[in-house]
């Protein structure tokens, strides 16, 4: 009977530990790099990085945000994901266009618009070699670059929308990611 008790004890007490353990909050970790912030979620044994950047127009609400992360798939391959997500209300017919330092041009196809806004995906690893191909020319101009402008088609007022991003410290956010991976 004592053992039956002294069981019920341990279990008891570990099944608080574990519960204490789900509701005690995630452990966040935060560094700026120029424009760009590296932010880390840690929960439990699950740790999620990655570097972004929020670009809003002068005296408006909209914002544009753009997301870089990598994380190992349902396959085990890595994979690197650069994310954009633009304000609703845009023409989908016309393609994203960044546009690095006035020189270089990438397209990119909406890939879906939610209620965050519409999101443009583009990554490494996926068993895809064009998008690869797409990649690595966007990442090595967030890499090398100085300057991004992201351009748009406004649905309702058929004019584009352009707004510029300081690319000066990616590389530094990007490097601290990589070395936590």
């Amino acid at each position: 009977m004592k053992i039956v008790i002294f069981c019920f004890i341990i279990i008891l007490n570990l099944s608080k530990l574990a519960i204490a353990e789900e509701k005690s909050p995630p452990k966040v970790t935060t560094q700026q790099y120029d424009n760009w912030t590296y932010q880390c979620v840690e929960s439990g044994k699950n740790k999620n990085c990655e570097v972004s950047q929020t670009i809003r127009i002068q005296n408006t609400n909209i914002n544009f945000s753009v997301t870089y992360t990598n994380f190992i798939d349902d396959k085990k391959n890595k994979v690197q994901l650069i994310t954009i997500i633009s304000p609703l209300g845009i023409d989908l017919k016309k393609k994203l266009s960044l546009r690095f330092d006035d020189k270089e041009e990438v397209n990119l196809a909406w890939s879906s618009c939610e209620q965050i806004g519409c999101l443009v995906f583009v990554s490494k690893g996926s068993e895809n070699s064009n998008m690869d191909d797409v990649y690595d020319k966007v990442y090595k101009n967030f890499i090398s670059g100085k300057l991004l402008e992201i351009e748009v088609l406004g649905y309702a007022t058929n004019q584009p929308l352009v707004i510029q991003s300081n690319l000066i410290g990616f590389k530094k956010a990007a490097d601290k990611l990589k070395s936590e991976n």
